[in-house]
């Protein structure tokens, strides 16, 4: 569960922690452009590597399945290849999956090519969708580092306006007890100038990490969100245990994985009866002798900070060796595992799907309580800022530092939100969506959309 109350204000603006590994760019006379994640999307779609790449994976399992259709007349009498154009055929499926689930989720995977042409089909929409989930979540980084950069510069002016009026006061009359104060306010002046330079260079790579998002600067050029603050959604009230168990049901079915594994777990049945129809070959090859199983990831991975089990693959060696009735029985042990695989994927996407739901309820209650003093906070930092020495009483310290933590949680659990509710259309394969990657399934008020 989120713990708000442990996060630091300064830690909290102090963003750029988060984007360590990211080099941010130099400055340049280059215009930048102010985007909506909308045109943002687009631009993934024309640009981006991953979807290029997702592509051409489906395109090569066409040519393979081509390949098969066009064998010469002596290759089609072979006993097995009815059995193989049927694997071809189901492979299409799984391939299109694939590239929805990528489109999901750019920063958790990668684009992966899947064998025959309807896994490839599965894996471009599943490239798809896991890209612009990438996409979306890098959007709303910067409009999150961008509100917690302008926090910690009203901080500072707060700070540097009490410091010059303490120090005029000091002019007229020294008091030991003004000299604490000032060297307190000096001190905090330093801390949160750091803190606000790490702010800034947060919000350079953000701008940065959503650039490379959505294809790379010298594609897009320098782009940076047109909004300032995120929409609000009214959801608690739809989101009971009955609405969430629906959501889960309907996500097993339409998940890209699942169309995977159920398609890999067909092929691998049919292998059973491929390898029957070679009645005194000793050494007789499999649909595999085609493909690399270990490019065909089909399990559900645990990631971010909510672990799932491991995920379990399928497996099938280019040939099979030995009589017939010890390479079928050999044949149905990979079956039987495909099944198991087909079952795992399933239970996986149940939980994954219900733990992400349960993160955007635990961050709806925060941000619902922190929504009903928003307009006290920023009051309290207002006139901290507009009136000088009024800091200086103790209370009035304490206030004003409690406010700016509040503040800070308070920007933090919006960018929280969206990026759960963008991971989720995500995760349900636009099954639950309020519009953000995906056409809209549920309105802002929380209604369905017939």
């Amino acid at each position: 569960m989120l713990k708000f109350n442990r996060i630091s204000f300064f830690s909290v603006i102090g963003i750029a922690t988060l984007f360590t590994g990211l080099a941010g760019f130099a400055k340049s006379e280059e215009v930048t452009k102010k985007i909506t994640l909308s045109e943002a999307l687009e631009l993934m779609n024309a640009n981006h590597p991953r979807i290029h790449a997702a592509e051409a994976s489906l395109r090569g399992s066409e040519a393979g399945l081509r390949g098969v259709q066009n064998l010469p007349l002596f290759a089609k009498l072979s006993p097995d290849m009815k059995y193989r154009k049927q694997q071809s055929t189901l492979g299409i499926e799984v391939a299109d999956a694939g590239l929805r689930q990528e489109i999901r989720d750019t920063s958790y995977g990668v684009a992966r090519g899947y064998f025959l042409v309807e896994v490839a089909d599965a894996g471009l929409r599943q490239e798809i969708r896991d890209t612009s989930y990438g996409v979306a979540r890098g959007y709303f980084l910067v409009v999150y580092s961008k509100q917690q950069q302008d926090l910690s510069k009203q901080v500072l002016d707060i700070l540097g306006k009490n410091i010059k009026a303490l120090e005029l006061k000091m002019a007229l009359k020294k008091t030991p007890e003004d000299e604490i104060k000032l060297q307190k306010l000096k001190l905090g002046f330093v801390e949160a100038k750091h803190k606000n330079s790490l702010a800034v260079t947060g919000y350079e790579r953000a701008k940065a990490l959503l650039t490379e998002e959505v294809g790379g600067r010298k594609k897009v050029g320098l782009i940076e969100p047109i909004e300032k603050d995120f929409a609000s959604y009214e959801l608690l009230g739809l989101l009971t245990p009955e609405f969430i168990e629906e959501m889960v049901e309907k996500t097993v079915v339409i998940r890209e994985e699942v169309i995977k594994s159920s398609k890999a777990s067909q092929i691998l049945a049919l292998e059973v009866n491929a390898q029957k129809s070679a009645r005194f070959n000793p050494k007789f090859r499999t649909f595999a002798s085609g493909s690399d199983l270990h490019y065909i990831p089909i399990g559900v991975q645990g990631r971010g900070e909510n672990f799932t089990p491991e995920a379990i693959t399928i497996e099938m060696p280019s040939s099979l060796v030995g009589k017939k009735n010890d390479r079928v029985a050999r044949a149905q042990a990979f079956a039987d595992r495909g099944a198991a695989v087909e079952e795992s994927t399933k239970n996986l996407i149940r939980l994954e799907v219900r733990n992400a739901f349960q993160l955007l309820l635990e961050t709806r209650i925060s941000y619902n309580e922190l929504k009903k003093v928003e307009p006290e906070l920023k009051k309290i930092i207002t006139e901290l800022h507009d009136t000088s020495l009024k800091f200086l009483n103790t209370d009035n310290a304490e206030l004003f530092e409690k406010a700016g933590k509040m503040l800070g949680n308070y920007n933090h659990t919006k960018f929280i939100t969206m990026d759960n509710l963008a991971d989720l259309e995500r995760i349900t394969s636009g099954t639950f969506s309020v519009g953000l990657t995906c056409p809209a399934t549920i309105t802002n008020d929380g209604k369905r959309i017939k």
